[in-house]
């Protein structure tokens, strides 16, 4: 079965505000290096598939930034979402674009703002996961990864006993989803042999929209008259974003389908979710600073330290993010890094 890659990139990224904001969200920034998050995803699946079967879902405020970035794709290839609804309008849309080409063809979905170290062995999970699917093409198949620590910050999936393996990987079935624990529960679930859940995917084209319909039966509707009407009506996706609800795949589908496994898999993966997982994935002094810019630390340890003009000093300071942007400048604990997020929706809302 021919293999087709979604990449979305319509997020937002606030969780590493000031550096990420409106205009410029983390898929665009260059983070510990001179290529951008989104531009790593795409050469990384660049051996698996050609530039044709790769696709790009993205905000129509950022589009042509992301042109600019994936000159090799076709100007198709990059589907603009109107406004954002979350993830399951999303790859229903892309999932109806590829369905007009060949409705069994396999589709990968990932985010464009993870890092991954191993990018080879990224890409031999996901040739076993084209080769599962061949075997059982009826599964939702998600990515999971083996924890090397008690992580809060991440979702986590129980699995059952592996359905087949080969090459060091198995296939195993899904038994349930689990939102973000806290520390104990954490712990729990790593002694329990859970995985992270890292919110990339494999699946059948036709399968997935099949589920669409078991489980979103009004956005399944939806994408049927999109599907009639994406060649010849321009104003097709606005209708289409503007009549489905925002609900993200795992809400809506994944946590309710029967057929759902999960490949685990360790290849140095994070979702650089957060200002503290910029500090454990980039190189630190051996205080354990993980700086950037003119920066100059007396006494101090563990922080994450970014500066983009002005000269930032820290004395006696540890554990804290300090990160200067374009309009503001971010001081908090790396412990309540994950909180950035939160603070601007209310800060939005309140001032």
């Amino acid at each position: 079965m021919p293999q087709h890659i979604v990449i979305m990139a319509g997020g937002k990224g606030e969780r590493l505000w000031p550096l990420s904001r409106e205009g410029k969200p983390k898929q665009l920034l260059s983070l510990g290096g001179e290529k951008t998050l989104l531009r790593k995803t795409f050469e990384r699946v660049q051996p698996l598939v050609l530039p044709q079967q790769i696709y790009v879902v993205t905000g129509s405020d950022i589009s042509e930034q992301v042109r600019k970035e994936l000159p090799e794709l076709p100007k198709e290839n990059i589907l603009v979402e109107p406004f954002p609804k979350n993830t399951a309008p999303c790859i229903g849309y892309a999932a109806t674009v590829i369905a007009q080409k060949n409705p069994q063809a396999i589709m990968v979905v990932l985010p464009a703002d993870h890092s991954i170290a191993d990018e080879e062995g990224f890409r031999r999970a996901l040739r076993f996961g084209f080769a599962s699917l061949e075997q059982h093409p009826e599964f939702l198949i998600t990515l999971g990864i083996v924890p090397d620590h008690a992580e809060t910050g991440y979702g986590y999936i129980a699995p059952e006993q592996p359905i087949c393996g080969r090459d060091g990987f198995s296939l195993r079935k899904v038994k349930a989803f689990h939102e973000k624990p806290d520390a104990k529960k954490a712990k729990k679930y790593i002694q329990e042999g859970y995985f992270w859940n890292s919110g990339m995917f494999l699946w059948r084209v036709d399968v997935i929209l099949r589920e669409f319909g078991a489980y979103l039966p009004l956005m399944h509707e939806h994408l049927l008259a999109l599907n009639s009407t994406l060649n010849r009506d321009r104003n097709a996706v606005t209708d289409f974003y503007k009549n489905v609800e925002a609900i993200s795949i795992d809400y809506g589908i994944m946590e309710k389908a029967k057929d759902v496994a999960v490949i685990p898999a360790s290849f140095g993966w994070s979702d650089i979710g957060s200002w503290d997982s910029i500090g454990k994935i980039l190189p630190h002094d051996a205080a354990g600073n993980t700086v950037q810019g003119d920066v100059v630390s007396y006494e101090s340890a563990n922080n994450v330290v970014w500066a983009t003009e002005k000269k930032l000093m820290l004395i006696g300071v540890e554990d804290m993010v300090v990160v200067e942007g374009e309009e503001a400048i971010l001081v908090c604990p790396r412990e309540r890094s994950q909180d950035v997020s939160t603070f601007l929706k209310k800060m939005k809302k309140e001032f």
